[in-house]
Formats: structure tokens, C-alpha cells, sequence
């Protein structure tokens, strides 16, 4: 039913076919639904999910189309599905926006064999992406790299990375203003961290390098620690700090396609749509954890959600 109503959808709609896809968990106490896996959970509840994908029109700013798959498949598992379901639909022409979950050597195969338009954010896991990032930090403030978006500042400079055996083009963006910005961020949060773990009492029973992980979490690396008398006694990595610092304000946006810098960015940034879209069916609409009791029924719920969000 729900691939017949997008496709009726898609239809009676004429858009600039900019589509942006994403893919959310959704947490139910069910017990009796096959699809509900444990998995990356994207809320931190310790439940077992369902993923759901779902497409946007970026110019209309509503669902198109949505998918729903087992708890435990990752998202890169869901684009070569999707990408099949949208030519099934009778889409053609159109650009993916994606975030930087999607981003690994097959998918982006995957996408450059489809001969797709894309746009996307690359993980820093590549080496590839690892030197690039380092050669924007030396030369990305040259002002023959100066440009305004939306009447700011803003450093622009061409980039070209491989993935795999696809060579892609994209842009590089220093944005001073966001920068400071970040910069505030990162050091009120190391700060807190810091001021929380002087206050930690380890009792006896405690492992003390469990305690310091289960706090410090994504900023371990950012903190060197030990313990006296049952108290952490800290210090900031200072290294550590410099690098995370200098990467602050600056990303890069890979494409396929023709697509000038600020067409890149602009409509990236209307990923938040899809973002929107997500919070909507999560707490006005109050989606989930939804007490189903089977695979039938929470596709059913999910379709009636589905058709509320368009509304």
C-alpha cells in the first residue's frame, strides 16, 4: 500500500526531484514483531528497533517515499534498495542528499555505477579523505579562496579524493564564524567533563578505567587521568586538543554531478528537512515505542504515520 500511495504521490507532484534520505530507529516494547532487532540505536534506549528510511522533497518539504527494515541492518545496507524502489517509482533526474552515515567505499560505488547525482559529507575513517583534510588545513584561509554565503564570510576551496576506484570532486568550506562557535562548544564540554570527574568517589568495588569510560565517553581521548585516594586526578591531552581544534569550522561536501559550491551547500543544508521530518513522527505525532503486537500491524501504524506527516 505504501509504494502504491508514493507512487500516486510522486506523480501528482512536480518537483525539482532534490531528494534527501536519511534513516531513523524506532524503539518498541513489542515482543511480538519479527522486525524489532537490537542495533545501533540512534535515541540510546535499550530497546530492540525497527530502522526506518525516508525520502523528502527538498522543494516541497514533504515525504515522497518510506522503507521499513529489521533492527539490525546498518544504513549501508539500505541505499542499493532504495535507490532500486526510487527508479521503480518513475523517478528520474533527481540528486540524493545524504549524510555522512552513508559514506563508505561501496556505497559510493554504488551510487557512481547508478551514474546518480549525489551530494555528501565523506567520513574521516578514509585515508584518502585523512590527507585531504590535512591539505585544506594549510591553504583553505588563502584569500584567493574568499567567498560570501548569505552575506558572511566564507573560504571555498575544489578538492578531489578518491573512494575506492571512484575519483570524486567536491568542495572544501571554512567557515570562521562557525568555528568560534564549535570552539565554545568543545571547551564548555571538556570543561563540564573535567568538573565531573574530579567529583566521581570511587568506591573499592568500582573499576576506575569502566567509571572514566562510561563518563567521558567520545572525549576520552581528550583526557589523561589517574587515581588518588579514590578521586580522578585529570589533565587535558594537549595534542589531542590542538587537532581536534584545527578541524573546527572546516568540512568538505563530495559530489557527483554539476553542482557550483554554493549549490553544494545550500542544499545540504536542506537535509534538515528530512531531520524534521523524523522529530515530527517521534514526538508530535508520538510514533514510538508503540505497544504493536504484529509485523502486519506496525506497518499498518507506520503507513497511517506516514500519510499524517504528509498532511
Amino acid at each position: 500500500a505504501n509504494l502504491d500511495f508514493s507512487k500516486a504521490l510522486i506523480q501528482g507532484t512536480s518537483t525539482s526531484r532534490t531528494l534527501i534520505y536519511d534513516i531513523t530507529s524506532l524503539s518498541s516494547y513489542s515482543q511480538n514483531i519479527n522486525l524489532l532487532e537490537y542495533g545501533y540505536n540512534r535515541d540510546g534506549l535499550d530497546l530492540p528497533q525497527v530502522n526506518l528510511s525516508l525520502i523528502v522533497d527538498k522543494e516541497l518539504g514533504i515525504p515522497l517515499m518510506y522503507d521499513v527494515y529489521p533492527g539490525s541492518i546498518v544504513d549501508v545496507s539500505t541505499l542499493k534498495n532504495t535507490i532500486k524502489k526510487i527508479n521503480a517509482q518513475g523517478v528520474s533526474d533527481y540528486t540524493l542528499i545524504m549524510d555522512r552515515g552513508f559514506f563508505s567505499t561501496a556505497n559510493i560505488e554504488e551510487l557512481a555505477s547508478s551514474n546518480l547525482s549525489f551530494i555528501i559529507p565523506p567520513a574521516s575513517t578514509l585515508k584518502s579523505v585523512k590527507e585531504s583534510v590535512s591539505a585544506i588545513h594549510n591553504s583553505i584561509d588563502d584569500p584567493q579562496y574568499l567567498k560570501l554565503h548569505q552575506k558572511e564570510p566564507l573560504f571555498v576551496m575544489p578538492v578531489d579524493i578518491d573512494v575506492g576506484d571512484i575519483h570524486l570532486k567536491g568542495y572544501a568550506y571554512y567557515d570562521q564564524r562557525r568555528e568560534q562557535k564549535e570552539r565554545n562548544t568543545f571547551y564548555r564540554r571538556l570543561y563540564e567533563l573535567v568538573e565531573r570527574l574530579k567529583s566521581v568517589n570511587l568506591k573499592p568495588w568500582m573499576n576506575p578505567g569502566e567509571v572514566f569510560r562510561e563518563i567521558a565517553r567520545k572525549d576520552a581521548r581528550f583526557i589523561e587521568w589517574k587515581t588518588v585516594d579514590g578521586k580522578f586526578e585529570v589533565a587535558l591531552r594537549k595534542n589531542a586538543i590542538s587537532q581536534a581544534i584545527n578541524k573546527l569550522g572546516k568540512f568538505i561536501l563530495l559530489y557527483q554531478g554539476q553542482f557550483s559550491w554554493e549549490e553544494c551547500l545550500s542544499l545540504y543544508r536542506g537535509k534538515d528537512t528530512v531531520e524534521k521530518g523524523f522529530y515530527i513522527l517521534k514526538n508530535d505525532i508520538d510514533l514510538m515505542p508503540a505497544n504493536v503486537r504484529t509485523d502486519s500491524t506496525l506497518r499498518g501504524y507506520l503507513f497511517i504515520a506516514f500519510l499524517a506527516l504528509v498532511l
